[in-house]
C-alpha cells in the first residue's frame, strides 16, 4: 500500500543572496497570478475550467514555470469549489506585497548529487540577468546530507515562504510516496488516550495493568519561556518605536520548531508503544470539538490553548496507518466525572486536577488514567475482560527535546 508524505526542511539558512532573489521573484509572481486570476473570477470574466487557458499569456503566469502557474491556479480553484460547496468563505487576495508558494511537479525538478535542481521559465531567466545580472539557468538548492533519498518516490516539491515580524524564511516540502505493508492483526486490542495539559497524553490499554502518562510539563515550562522572552523583546522595540525584528521573528521559528520536534516524539512513543502491545486500534478523547468553550481556569487556559492537540491527534493518525492501526476520536464528556470502577458520575469526585477519589466505591485513583479508562469502556467489545487495565502504578515518560534542553 502506497501513503503519501510530507517532508519539511528549513532552507533559509544556507540560502545565498542569489538564492533569496530567485524565491523571492517566484513567490512574489505565485501571488501575483493568484490575484490576478482571483479577480477574474470575481468580475466574472472567466470560469474555473477556462482558467489556465485564459490566463497562459499573462506576465505573471509566464514568470513561472508553467506547472508551477498552474499549480497556483489550481488551488485557487479548489479554494473556490469549497466556497461553492459553502465550505469556507470567499478565497480572498493576497496581500499587495505578498508571497505564495511555489510548486514544481515531476517534470519541473531534478536531483542530482543531493541537490535540488528546479526549473525557471525563459520569462524570469531573462529579467534575473537584466535585473540583477544573475545568469541561472535552473535553481539549485542543497538537500541534507542524511536525506533518504533513493528509497524515496518524490512526487512534488513546494517552497512556501513565511513572513513573521518583517524577516521571510523559506520552507521547503517534499511530497513523496511510501510503500507500507501493515499487518491484519488477529485480534481487537485497544488503546484509549487522554489528553490534557500537565499530562500531556495517558495511556490506557486493554489487557495491560500499567497505564503511561506521557508528561507535558516540560512543554508546559519552555511555552511558558518562549512567551516571557517574546512579550520582553516586544517591549524592547517597542520602546525603540519598531514592529519588526530579526531577533524576535528566529525566536517565533525556534519555538515552531520545537512544539513540532516534541509532538513528533510524543507520537511516535505512543505509536511504537501500540505496534509492541499488539494494538489493532487506537481512541482519542477528543478535545477540539468543544475547544473554545473549555474553562478550566485563566492560567491553565493559557496554557491548554498553546499545546497543539490537533496536530498531535493527526500526527498519531498518519503513523498509526503505517502498521495498519486505525485511530477514532470520540466524545470525552463526563470522562472526568464519572468512576471507571463503578460507574458513578459525580463531578465532586475529582478532587483537584490529578485526583479522583470515589465516595461510592472508595477507589482513589490518577484522574487522567480515570479519564483514559473511561474512554476505553466506551469501545471495547467486551468491558469486563479488561476491567483491570491500567488500575496499576502509573509509569511516567518524560521525553527530552534536545532543541532546548
Amino acid at each position: 500500500m502506497e501513503v503519501t508524505r510530507v517532508l519539511t526542511i528549513n532552507i533559509t539558512r544556507k540560502l545565498t543572496e542569489e538564492q533569496r532573489i530567485i524565491l523571492g521573484h517566484l513567490t512574489y509572481s505565485a501571488a501575483k497570478l493568484w490575484n490576478v486570476a482571483n479577480y477574474q473570477i470575481i468580475q466574472s470574466n472567466i470560469k474555473l475550467s477556462e482558467l489556465e487557458k485564459k490566463l497562459k499569456d499573462n506576465f505573471w503566469y509566464k514568470n513561472l514555470h508553467s506547472q508551477s502557474a498552474q499549480a497556483v491556479l489550481q488551488k485557487l480553484k479548489v479554494a473556490w469549489h469549497n466556497y461553492y460547496n459553502q465550505h469556507t468563505k470567499r478565497p480572498r487576495f493576497q496581500p499587495k506585497d505578498g508571497h505564495f508558494p511555489v510548486k514544481w511537479k515531476k517534470d519541473g525538478f531534478r536531483i542530482i548529487d543531493n541537490m535540488l535542481r528546479l526549473s525557471l521559465s525563459k520569462q524570469t531567466r531573462q529579467y534575473l540577468k537584466e535585473k540583477h545580472g544573475i545568469e541561472f539557468k535552473y535553481l539549485w538548492v542543497e538537500l541534507p546530507k542524511a536525506l533518504p533519498l533513493d528509497a524515496m518516490q518524490i512526487k512534488e516539491v513546494e517552497i512556501v515562504p513565511h513572513d513573521i515580524y518583517g524577516q521571510r524564511f523559506y520552507v521547503l516540502h517534499i511530497i513523496y510516496k511510501k510503500e507500507v505493508n501493515p499487518v491484519k492483526l488477529k485480534e481487537e486490542k485497544v488503546m484509549a488516550i487522554d489528553l490534557g495539559v500537565r499530562n500531556l497524553a495517558t495511556v490506557v490499554i486493554e489487557g495491560e495493568k500499567h497505564p503511561l502518562i506521557f508528561d507535558g510539563k516540560i512543554l508546559i515550562s519552555k511555552l511558558r519561556w518562549f512567551a516571557k522572552e517574546t512579550a520582553r523583546i516586544k517591549s524592547i522595540i517597542a520602546e525603540q518605536g519598531l514592529k519588526n525584528c530579526k531577533w524576535l521573528a528566529r525566536l517565533v521559528v525556534k519555538e515552531r520548531n520545537y512544539v513540532k520536534d516534541y509532538i513528533h516524539k510524543i507520537s511516535r512513543w505512543i505509536v511504537d508503544l501500540a505496534k509492541e502491545k499488539g494494538v489493532s486500534r487506537i481512541v482519542i478523547g477528543d478535545l477540539t470539538k468543544n475547544f473554545t468553550e473549555i474553562d478550566i481556569g485563566r492560567k491553565n487556559n493559557e496554557k491548554f490553548h498553546r499545546i497543539p492537540f490537533g496536530k498531535l491527534i493527526q500526527m498519531i493518525i498518519y503513523k498509526a496507518e503505517e502498521y495498519g492501526i486505525s485511530v477514532m476520536k470520540i466524545d470525552e464528556s463526563h470522562t472526568s466525572q464519572k468512576c471507571s470502577v463503578c460507574g458513578v458520575i459525580k463531578k465532586s469526585n475529582r478532587k483537584y486536577r490529578g485526583l479522583y477519589v470515589c465516595s461510592n466505591c472508595g477507589t482513589v485513583i490518577n484522574a487522567d488514567v480515570n479519564g483514559a479508562r473511561n474512554i476505553l469502556f466506551r469501545v471495547v467489545p467486551n468491558p469486563e475482560w479488561g476491567r483491570d487495565s491500567g488500575l496499576g502504578n502509573p509509569w511516567r515518560v518524560r521525553v527530552i527535546n534536545p532543541l532546548l534542553s
